[in-house]
């Protein structure tokens, strides 16, 4: 692993019978020519369509669902190098882990982990503090009107019983 990685995604289950495997992560996967399969190393895209609204990838050498299976719930890694540039104001979910969370100006923690819950990506922020109660985890929609990505954090409007 010459350059740094980073997980852009998971794979789901199988889909049909030659080998396809839903994709769940980030949309640039449509870019990549090779992947990197946690404990399979690195494998070449093949194919990659949409089906509905999943992503399906074909790696070189997974040509069943029998081998399909066995990706089923692995991290996929890419390159840093290889992810293609992104346009003003978007960014990488790997991206937005370690940001400072502010509110009012105030940091409040930092962002430990991006969960994806289907409809929406949840912000995971450990909070910083003397206090144990000030340490824990609090899970903010990324998608909410509330929450602003800057370059040098994440502010969210302050929220009666969130950071309090």
């Amino acid at each position: 692993m010459a350059g740094r990685m980073v997980e852009i995604g998971r794979f789901g289950a199988p889909y049909a019978l030659a080998g396809g495997l839903r994709f769940r992560g980030e949309p640039v996967v449509a870019h990549l020519r090779r992947l990197y399969v946690e404990g399979h190393g690195w494998r070449a895209v093949e194919d990659l369509y949409q089906v509905g609204e999943e992503l399906v990838v074909h790696l070189a050498g997974v040509s069943t669902r029998e081998l399909a299976e066995a990706l089923v719930g692995l991290r996929v890694y890419a390159e840093v190098a290889d992810l293609p540039p992104l346009e003003e104001g978007q960014y990488y979910y790997f991206a937005l882990i370690g940001l400072p969370v502010y509110v009012e100006g105030q940091k409040v923690g930092e962002v430990a982990d991006i969960l994806d819950a289907g409809a929406q990506d949840v912000l995971v922020i450990r909070g910083v503090g003397e206090r144990l109660r000030d340490r824990a985890e609090r899970l903010v929609p990324l998608q909410a009107p509330y929450v602003r990505v800057e370059a040098e954090g994440i502010h969210v409007e302050p929220i009666p019983g969130l950071f309090d």
